[in-house]
């Protein structure tokens, strides 16, 4: 029997019958469960969420049909917090029952930020710094001091603030700048009880050089304070910008350093006085 007379027979006829109805039914089951499955036949329309509360929008007869996700929040100070100020998919758009709708709020709180250390840095420097911080720079006011052009303080709100600790974003920096002409000759700083790099700042800041460091005890440069001090400090004298100092450091571990300065035989420690 050749290929043509097989092909003919009644039995060849009666199995393809067969696979052919099998395929429909295949077919067709796996359609309607297709359309089942994606709710072909079923439109939901995306309410308007935009402008209101969280839980009016929870207590939406509609909300039941979606899947609703916050996933950002922004501080806007004009706006009511806690309320939609957006939503993906838009309101009056036809999704399917169940679709996530992803909303952002607005923040009950401002965002924060680290106040940077500007504390020496150039007025350059200190602008880009508060940019990169999202912070703005505000008044700038020149003093005379013999760091020129350098930040000697910086105020929020007129009250200085340390750096690292949290302030708002956008909140606004007004910088205290040196002119680079002392007022005579700069007064012996009091260095005893400072930490190494807060009076290398200080002499820095007011023109003096150091000559020589030393470590008392078992103390580094990451733990020492200043236990001696030449030129010593006098109450009011005042001596060449430019001088020389030598500084000799102890460790607040090994030593009680408000003791030490309490029995210092010194005139006066005079209290530093903040800027005008």
């Amino acid at each position: 029997m050749n290929f043509i007379q097989f092909i003919t027979t009644r039995r060849f006829l009666k199995h393809l019958a067969y696979s052919i109805l099998l395929f429909i039914v295949i077919a067709w089951i796996t359609l309607t469960i297709l359309k089942m499955y994606t709710r072909h036949d079923q439109v939901a329309i995306t309410p308007t969420y935009v402008g209101l509360m969280m839980e009016q929008v929870n207590s939406l007869e509609s909300s039941k049909d979606f899947e609703l996700i916050v996933v950002d929040s922004i501080y806007d100070y004009t706006r009511k917090p806690g309320s939609v100020i957006s939503q993906d998919p838009m309101p009056g758009t036809k999704v399917k029952p169940g679709r996530c709708i992803y909303l952002s709020l607005i923040s009950y709180v401002p965002e924060q930020v680290s106040m940077p250390a500007l504390t020496d840095l150039s007025l350059r420097r200190a602008k880009a710094l508060l940019q990169t911080y999202g912070l703005k720079l505000g008044n700038i006011r020149i003093v005379p001091d013999i760091a020129e052009n350098a930040v000697l303080k910086a105020t929020v709100n007129g009250k200085i603030v340390k750096p690292g600790t949290q302030i708002r974003k956008g909140s606004i920096v007004d910088l205290i700048i040196g002119s680079g002409e002392g007022e005579g000759q700069p007064s012996i700083p009091f260095l005893i009880g400072k930490t190494r790099e807060s009076a290398l700042s200080e002499l820095s800041r007011m023109g003096f050089k150091i000559e020589e460091e030393s470590y008392s005890g078992g103390c580094d440069s990451t733990n020492a304070q200043v236990f001696e001090q030449n030129p010593v400090y006098i109450y009011g004298k005042r001596i060449e910008a430019g001088t020389s100092f030598s500084l000799t450091y102890k460790s607040a571990a090994d030593f009680d350093f408000d003791e030490y300065i309490n029995n210092l035989v010194i005139d006066t420690i005079q209290p530093e006085t903040p800027l005008p």
